[in-house]
């Protein structure tokens, strides 16, 4: 087991030339071989953070072992950013769903889950192909087209549009917002100018958002109404509250869709035996997005998590008081878990990835996340009979914790043509 004493000689030695460069123009590109790396130490990786977290950085646990321990474990891991960080520094974004342990978590998320429950998806299904077939129109057979840009980030934009009740074209724009919140989340890049622009993009969102709460109406019409109703008729969620998980569904909305679209479509077209095979049997939809999730995660680490006491994970002694972060992209492609990791197999059987997380902070949206994919992909084979990547190069961007594409031009052709 290593003990404190070997904790200075593991970051003795990572400070001498381990150390994995996240910011990388080779990470960015492909991190697998950088993962594989970490899975194969001894021990966790130490990660300095670039400025003043309440932390001076965090350990990175890469196989797919300690990663479901770490995902799953709330009775010696806090998500509570209070812990480490004076009331006066946590804003909205920082009181998130997502920064918070039981019974306030666990009061919240009741609140909005019905909202992304099996029966709401059943509804939602035929707005979402509506959504999509309008996408799809707009398209234009036999030339270059951006997939992100034309159909990937539309997708998900408009329906959270619809869930919240917010303007789409207000949520086409509020996309420039969003993007600075999630680069200054990302440990691996953020400096003190993505911070600034954090908190400039935080006070312009939490700004445009109170507005917009305070002028829906109490009803069921969309999740803002119905959180005033809620707040009216029991006085809770508290108005601060009803702002954070608004905040909180804007952030986690789209991203994961639009990488999981952009990037299981790239994963698609560099193995078109697998994309004849799902067009073949389109049956294999489900499997098939399970498998893009798991070799190109959405998600690369989980968000915010600091140790409450002493405690092994691996055989490796964390003291109290220490962040943690579990690496999803690490732990998907971890060969004691995934037989022959980097291959991508839509029949892969089992299949158990950790792309939306383990636990009570399992993602809340992972149902509107797959029901949004399967429409999407299923309305894509079934309209072209002819998709191919315009470049070979892959347009990434500059993100660790998420994993997506800037672009992905492709051509195509439908089957009238």
């Amino acid at each position: 087991m290593t003990t404190i004493a070997d904790y200075h000689s593991i970051l003795s030695k990572q400070e001498t030339g381990h150390l994995i460069d996240l910011s990388s123009s080779d990470f960015i590109k492909n991190p697998y071989p950088a993962y594989r790396e970490l899975r194969e130490r001894d021990g966790p990786t130490w990660m300095p953070h670039q400025i003043d977290n309440g932390n001076d950085g965090l350990w990175l646990f890469s196989r797919y072992r300690d990663v479901a321990v770490i995902l799953r474990n709330t009775g010696s891991i806090s998500k509570d950013k209070s812990r480490q960080l004076p009331a006066d520094r946590l804003n909205a974004l920082e009181r998130i769903l997502l920064n918070m342990d039981p019974p306030e978590h666990t009061r919240l998320r009741a609140i909005v889950a019905p909202w992304f429950s099996v029966r709401r998806m059943l509804e939602m299904e035929s707005g979402i192909e509506d959504v999509v077939q309008g996408l799809l129109t707009s398209l234009i057979p036999g030339e270059k087209v951006d997939f992100i840009g034309s159909f990937a980030l539309k997708l998900p934009l408009l329906v959270i549009a619809g869930i919240l009740g917010v303007p789409a074209g207000d949520m086409l724009n509020m996309k420039g917002w969003t993007d600075s919140l999630i680069s200054g989340f990302d440990s691996g890049l953020s400096d003190q100018d993505n911070r600034n622009k954090q908190a400039e993009s935080m006070q312009a969102l939490t700004g445009y958002l109170s507005g917009l709460i305070s002028a829906h109406k109490p009803g069921n019409e969309n999740l803002i109404s119905y959180l005033n109703q809620c707040h009216i008729r029991n006085r809770h969620p508290s108005v601060a509250e009803i702002l954070s998980m608004t905040i909180l569904i804007v952030l986690a909305g789209y991203e994961t869709t639009v990488n999981l679209l952009g990037n299981g479509m790239r994963t698609l077209l560099l193995h078109p035996e697998q994309m004849n095979r799902l067009r073949e049997n389109p049956a294999l939809l489900t499997s098939a997005i399970d498998e893009m999730l798991r070799f190109e995660s959405p998600l690369q680490r989980s968000t915010y998590r600091v140790t409450t006491k002493t405690f092994s994970i691996g055989g490796f002694r964390l003291q109290k008081n220490q962040q943690v972060s579990a690496v999803i992209g690490a732990a998907n492609r971890d060969p004691d878990q995934f037989p022959n990791p980097d291959v991508f197999s839509i029949t892969r059987t089992p299949n158990r990835h950790v792309a939306f997380g383990l636990g009570i902070h399992k993602c809340l949206g992972e149902r509107l996340a797959r029901l949004e994919a399967r429409v999407a992909f299923k309305s894509l084979l079934e309209k072209f009979s002819h998709i191919e990547l315009a470049s070979s190069e892959a347009n990434w961007q500059q993100k660790t914790l998420f994993r997506g594409l800037k672009s992905l031009h492709i051509h195509f052709n439908n089957k009238n043509t």
